[in-house]
């Protein structure tokens, strides 16, 4: 601490406390022209999102309490509040709900002036969650080939909901290429497939080329299927797995 900046610090003293741990910087004398620079924890928004925030902070500290910059923590992610106050976020993302890697900022504090704020990326790996809207094998191929143009596939973290009715084909492509080709290129993946729909069409039964009592099984599962509710997803299940099954078998491998 020199003349010319001086640190005010806002330290908690408790883990759960209504009060704006940097209410004291109003009341902390420096000598006069000196950089007042603050250091809190502490929320300007409720980043739970519970509906009241702890050790919450007034988003304008800074102008109230005369300070040239205000950096805070509490928060994994970076975030401007304001011109004077920041969130510097953390050198390596460590959950997920912060697309984007970890960093950490470089300011410049002058005297009657803006800080100069300057975001340095440091983490190496990356988290995301994705929702893809799919209405066939082709869509989902086309987004899995953009996230690898768009992201360093060794070192990305994926959750992945899908969505969308294709055929029973289709569906099979899909998860295939989600369980394999996807999920072996990242650092990790997680493929929600509840909201995926399978609804069987003509030529899944056809493909299916069986006879007797299973093609029998196929067409009443097929007719459970159009029915709807919730015995025609169980019916659209079943029918899947015995197109999985009927193809592996099949296989000459």
């Amino acid at each position: 601490m020199t003349d010319e900046a001086w640190l005010l610090p806002a330290p908690i003293e408790y883990r759960r406390t209504r009060d704006d741990p940097t209410a004291a910087f109003s009341n902390m004398a420096t000598p006069a022209n000196a950089l007042r620079i603050g250091l809190a924890h502490g929320s300007i928004v409720d980043f739970a999102q519970k509906g009241e925030a702890e050790n919450l902070i007034l988003p304008d500290r800074a102008r109230i309490s005369s300070l040239d910059y205000l950096a805070l923590g509490d928060w994994h992610g970076h975030l401007m509040v304001g011109d004077r106050t920041s969130y510097a976020g953390v050198p390596e993302i460590d959950r997920f709900g912060r697309d984007g890697k970890g960093g950490v900022s470089v300011v410049e504090v002058l005297r009657g002036l803006p800080p100069a704020i300057e975001r340095v990326e440091t983490g190496r790996y990356e988290w995301l969650e994705r929702r893809w809207e799919l209405s066939d094998a082709a869509a989902f191929h086309d987004q899995r080939r953009r996230l690898m143009q768009e992201t360093d596939p060794a070192n990305t973290l994926l959750r992945l909901k899908l969505s969308g009715i294709l055929d029973i084909s289709d569906r099979s492509k899909v998860m295939a290429e989600a369980e394999h080709d996807l999920a072996h290129a990242l650092r990790w993946c997680d493929v929600d497939d509840a909201d995926l729909a399978a609804r069987p069409s003509d030529r899944d039964i056809e493909e299916l080329a069986i006879e007797g009592t299973l093609q029998v099984a196929s067409r009443l599962l097929q007719a459970e299927c159009a029915a709807g509710g919730a015995q025609g997803a169980l019916a659209a299940k079943a029918l899947e797995r015995l197109y999985v099954e009927t193809l592996r078998a099949g296989d000459p491998e």
